[in-house]
């Protein structure tokens, strides 16, 4: 399950997302999800914002 923290500065805030090997996460651009940093949705009411899927590649 992906986890997430908030590293950084105040001057330049930064959300570190972990993935396990073979996972794949929907990530917000659009800066309104409720479960930011992670996508829910709501980027369908803002014209031009979609989230980004992110994977990690399984182990080998």
């Amino acid at each position: 399950m992906a986890t997430h923290k908030e590293v950084g500065t105040s001057d330049t805030p930064r959300t570190e997302v972990v993935i396990s090997p073979g996972e794949a996460v929907w990530l917000c651009r659009c800066m309104k999800s409720k479960k930011y940093p992670f996508c829910d949705g709501t980027h369908k009411q803002i014209e031009g914002f979609g989230p980004v899927k992110v994977e990690c590649g399984k182990a080998e």
